[in-house]
């Protein structure tokens, strides 16, 4: 079956490509995109990673505003937020955690600027003022190393420059939505340049609460300043400071009706529209992160040396109402503090000739303290207090080298090998305290955990248009705790095998990327909720497999379809989930196997007023699991979304306005879940949905550049 499936694609992907190429047209073509996914810059199209980039223009017209938006734009990626904590679950390809305690790794790496960052809820809410966004799919075990066995999120901000630029823009939208960025960039004086960017974000929530305070709202502001300085001709030096803040609260809806269950005596009916409840609980949210970071960019002559180091300080509070229900039954309450110092040094060629070659190091370090408290004021309830402190550190040494045969000779072939040897240490000392019950537990425990990651590569370049390659990579996630639950779980790894066509085709006109891998997925780490003991698992093996088609055609001058096609497997080989409970065959949470993206943009001329684009996105995903385990509960439904966007640009550039409306057809769509089993609220399963249909407007104004 899955030899059928990459043969048909192959043969799709032949056929496209011949008949491509016999459609010879003259006029626009595709722009070439430049990645730093290796360390280095590098056509997109000649880099042997399944990658989708986007830079701050390609985000805007496609509505990509926050870090959530990116899935409905490439292939297998699938985020949400955890609505009980200010956490961003991501997975990609079926590989990623969901976990709800904190210690836990992801298992997609999120970098800003080249800094690796550890906690999911240090990245800010929107995207703006940026670079270029890069998801790198699969394993990239050797230049990012840990905690990659999913893939990496690269988030380049812009840079400063000697040229001034200035750009604001403001939004309007329903739900008493107002946006407000900001950009200035410029000389500072002699090799000294500057850039300052702010964001404003507000809206009121989605969730609308009858008897208190909306939920699912927007509420949070940004700002980052850079500062760059020219050393010398040969080297640069930019310093970071980035500091948001968000209080939006998140909401999330109880599935259940209140009916047959004695605390609910009296409560509310849990209304049966999924965007209205009734908590008597005010729900917050209040998070505040700081970074700073350093980027030391060196020419040695034949070879650059890069310095990145990095500080992150996180904090956030958040309170919840658990019963959500009219009666005081269930609240908690959650704190964390992190603080993360990251200092990575790379030595990458640069010479011109067959080989090229980095070698690197990196450290991390993490301290994090966490508290947590859950009240249940029912007749048999309790309070549960739990947290402690967890230490992280981690090294590791790397390098990857390739020869270009191309260089020496006609053979069009690139060979590619790197490996990364990771050595992590954690200690904790962590509680739980449940008076009611005379629970008052404490201790303290230290582990490490090594690991050889690294990958073999062969680039077949079959003509200047398209290139074939060949992957085997392993990816690995470090091993940990879950505070204040007093268990230990191994790392996690991935082996991977890729193949892949990247092809740009008549004259430049169209580009048609495919990727088909294989997955052996060993101790894979796996978690669920009980009554209060949260608990993580190293499950057996997994197995997972898939194909990834994405083309993008200039139909003509004026009009620009776009086409993902994606297949996924992701099972279990064999997993005892409980005693009475196998889970062997069942499939991965967060792995539908279908999903699907088209666009078509239509650029109308108006001559010396301007342009005007109109664009339509639509996404379809098949259904999936949201827990681990195959049950009816945890199952959501397909679900699609159409996002439509008009947009006027002056002639020369400088004003831009465009109108948007996203969700057009208003669907509730499920994107995240929880579930509570054996409390005195009887089984609950909580979910959390994407925004319903919105539109605004948009006006843009930018001089200088």
């Amino acid at each position: 079956m899955v030899v059928r499936r990459v043969l048909v694609i192959v043969v799709a992907s032949l056929l496209s490509s011949m008949a491509l190429q016999s459609w010879a047209a003259e006029g626009r073509v595709i722009e070439e995109i430049v990645v730093t996914a290796e360390k280095r810059e590098t056509s997109m199209q000649e880099t042997s990673i399944a990658i989708s980039a986007f830079d701050q223009d390609a985000l805007d017209v496609r509505g990509i505003s926050q870090i959530e938006d990116l899935q409905f734009a490439s292939p297998n990626l699938f985020i949400s937020h955890n609505s009980q904590s200010p956490v961003t679950y991501a997975y990609i390809r079926g590989v990623g955690s969901d976990q709800l305690v904190a210690g836990f790794d992801p298992g997609v790496a999120y970098h800003v600027d080249g800094m690796y960052v550890g906690q999911p809820s240090s990245m800010p809410v929107d995207l703006w003022d940026m670079e270029r966004v890069e998801v790198l799919r699969g394993p990239q075990g050797t230049l990012y190393g840990r905690n990659t066995t999913g893939g990496a999120i690269n988030v380049l901000t812009a840079p400063p420059t000697d040229e001034f630029l200035g750009k604001i823009d403001l939004t309007v939208g329903d739900y008493d939505h107002y946006r407000v960025r900001g950009v200035v960039n410029g000389p500072l004086g002699e090799r000294i340049s500057g850039r300052l960017s702010a964001i404003v974000d507000n809206a009121d929530g989605f969730q609308d609460n009858i008897i208190g305070a909306d939920a699912d709202s927007t509420d949070n502001w940004a700002v980052r300043g850079k500062l760059g300085f020219e050393l010398n001709d040969d080297a640069t030096l930019v310093l970071t400071a980035q500091r948001f803040e968000n209080q939006g609260n998140q909401g999330q809806k109880r599935l259940e009706p209140f009916t047959g269950i004695p605390v609910y005596a009296g409560a509310i009916p849990n209304p049966s529209d999924p965007r209205r409840v009734a908590k008597d609980h005010e729900e917050k949210l209040d998070l505040e992160n700081t970074l700073v970071s350093a980027k030391l960019n060196w020419n040695l002559g034949g070879a650059e040396f890069v310095s990145i180091t990095g500080y992150i300080e996180n904090e956030w509070f958040q309170t919840m109402d658990i019963d959500m229900s009219s009666n005081p039954i269930q609240i908690q309450e959650w704190t964390m503090k992190t603080d993360q110092f990251t200092q990575e040094f790379q030595l990458i060629s640069t010479n011109d000739g067959p080989w090229q070659w980095i070698v690197g190091a990196f450290y991390f370090d993490e301290s994090l303290d966490t508290d947590y408290m859950f009240n249940d004021t029912s007749t048999f309830g309790f309070t549960f207090f739990n947290g402690g402190d967890l230490d992280t550190e981690s090294m590791a040494a790397f390098g990857q080298v390739g020869y270009d045969f191309r260089e020496v000779g006609d053979l069009p072939i690139r060979l590619v090998g790197g490996l990364r040897y990771t050595q992590d240490e954690k200690s904790i000392d962590e509680y739980q305290i449940i008076p009611q019950f005379a629970v008052d537990v404490a201790a303290t425990s230290d582990e490490s955990w090594d690991e050889w990651s690294g990958k073999l590569g062969i680039d077949w370049f079959v003509n200047d248009d398209v290139m074939a390659y060949a992957n085997y990579s392993r990816g690995y996630k470090g091993g940990g705790y879950s505070i204040g639950q007093f268990d230990t779980y191994d790392p996690e790894t991935v082996d991977a095998v890729e193949l892949g066509l990247k092809s740009t085709l008549a004259g430049g006109r169209a580009q048609v990327n495919v990727a088909a891998f294989y997955y052996d997925y060993q101790d894979l780490q796996v978690n669920f909720l009980e009554f209060t003991s949260f608990t993580t698992d190293n499950a057996a093996a997994a197995t997972i497999q898939g194909i990834e088609f994405e083309t993008t055609v200039l139909a003509t001058d004026a009009l620009t379809l776009s086409m993902n096609l994606n297949w996924l497997d992701a099972q279990f080989d064999n997993y005892q989930f409980t005693p009475t409970i196998d889970l062997s065959g069942d499939t991965l949470n967060r792995a539908p196997e279908y999903s699907v993206n088209l666009s078509a943009q239509y650029d109308f001329s108006l001559g010396d007023n301007g342009t005007l684009a109109a664009r339509l996105d639509y996404y379809w995903q098949d259904s999936m699991y949201l827990r681990v385990q195959n049950v009816k509960r945890h199952r959501v439904d397909a679900f699609d979304t159409i996002d439509a966007r008009l947009v006027w640009t002056s002639a020369d550039e400088q004003w831009a306005v465009d109108g948007f409306i996203k969700n057009l057809t208003d669907e509730d769509n499920i994107r995240g879940m929880t579930v509570s089993d054996g409390l005195s609220t009887g089984n609950s399963t909580f979910v959390s949905y994407f925004p319903p249909r919105t539109y605004g407007v948009r006006v843009a104004y930018s001089v200088g550049g």
